[in-house]
């Protein structure tokens, strides 16, 4: 069994533990972050007394679906701050994210948050993708340029494992004719590898194609890609398609398309092994709940809503409702690895959800609030 800090120390060997162990492992560091926050949450501690909760009770892995979520939504709230665990004189980070609804959500961390992030995820990266030098062409742009951007920042700490990087988008705007001169620049000198959001990549690969260009990468080059296609839906194709363009335009092999999930609000990044399975990381557990009742946890495989529990963050309760959908499994890959692996499938429809056991409102204004908050 591991602990948080073997888990985030030994990345590998942590999805590598036997079942037992893993669940084991899991349900205590789960545990041992709501037990955290609940001591020193008050609007947390509210959601945990209101459905009759006390994390320290949570022994058992089928225990940890009787924790309070959170739902996304409330980071999109102007009053967001009540969600906070640390003081807002600790916050080091703050990221944002407008989804689909066009409103930000505010994501704050601090900096024992960051700094376990910033480990948990380059073991990540090292475990699944092996890297250790290169040359990264990242369509996106760099934490620079977008400072508050979430996927600007994972991508960031993958280019801290590259020799060399190129960001390609800079005041909204993608020129493939860059891209192109920046991998022709590479050829022989290192392995080149392509980073960037979906829609991005496939707007690459057409503009070779209109422009008869076949450009051969090297034997170990990856696609990696995060973000999915939201704001493009007329864009999308298959993974599968998608992997064969990547193979005949750029010479990549299949197995080396590499597709990542992950939420600007958790320190969950679940990334692809080579057989296209997304494991959820060590320190997070991902439990599937009903779309019509999200207190219930739905049957091993049905699809729902995903719900993650992420023991990394204490800036807040990590323990969270999204509004995606989708399925979860849990054993043995067959790529040796244990734990979870995720299935995204889409959006919710109709709008998103705002329910949790008490409300903002009702919090705020029970007179817990004033003597709750952090100084």
């Amino acid at each position: 069994m591991f602990s948080l800090s073997q888990i985030l120390g030994d990345v590998s060997a942590a999805h590598h533990q036997t079942p037992d162990d893993w669940a084991r492992s899991v349900t205590t560091v789960v545990r041992d972050a709501a037990i955290y926050h609940a001591a020193r949450n008050g609007f947390y501690r509210a959601q945990c007394d209101a459905v009759g909760v006390d994390p320290a009770a949570l022994h058992e892995l089928e225990d940890l679906q009787r924790l309070p979520l959170l739902p996304v939504s409330l980071f999109k709230r102007a009053d967001a701050r009540v969600l906070l665990t640390c003081p807002l004189s600790k916050v080091e980070t703050e990221a944002r994210s407008t989804g689909t609804s066009g409103v930000s959500s505010v994501v704050r961390r601090d900096a024992e948050t960051v700094t376990r992030a910033l480990i948990g995820l380059t073991g990540t990266y090292r475990e699944f993708f092996g890297l250790s030098g290169g040359a990264g062409l990242f369509l996106s742009p760099s934490s620079a340029d977008a400072p508050e951007n979430g996927m600007a920042k994972v991508f960031n700490i993958l280019n801290g494992i590259l020799d060399d990087h190129a960001y390609l988008v800079s005041d909204n705007v993608f020129d493939p004719a860059d891209a192109l001169e920046y991998l022709r620049k590479w050829k022989g000198l290192m392995t080149r590898h392509i980073i960037g959001p979906p829609f991005l990549v496939r707007r690459f690969l057409r503009f070779l194609e209109l422009e008869g260009i076949n450009v051969f990468l090297d034997p170990y080059s990856m696609v990696i890609t995060l973000g999915g296609w939201k704001r493009y839906p007329g864009e999308a194709v298959s993974a599968e398609d998608f992997r064969d363009e990547c193979h005949h335009r750029l010479g990549v092999s299949r197995e080396n398309v590499r597709d990542m999930y992950g939420l600007i609000e958790s320190d969950l990044l679940a990334v692809e092994c080579h057989l296209h399975r997304k494991h959820v990381p060590p320190w997070c557990f991902v439990s599937i709940r009903d779309v019509h009742d999200v207190t219930r946890e739905v049957a091993a495989g049905q699809t729902g809503m995903i719900a993650v529990l992420d023991a990394v963050n204490t800036s807040y309760p990590g323990f969270l409702l999204t509004d995606d959908v989708g399925e979860v499994e849990t054993g043995t890959c067959a790529c040796g690895r244990t734990g979870q692996v995720i299935t995204f499938r889409h959006r919710r429809q109709g709008g998103e959800l705002d329910r949790s056991a008490v409300s903002i409102e009702r919090y705020m204004g029970s007179g817990r609030y004033a003597s709750a908050q952090p100084a």
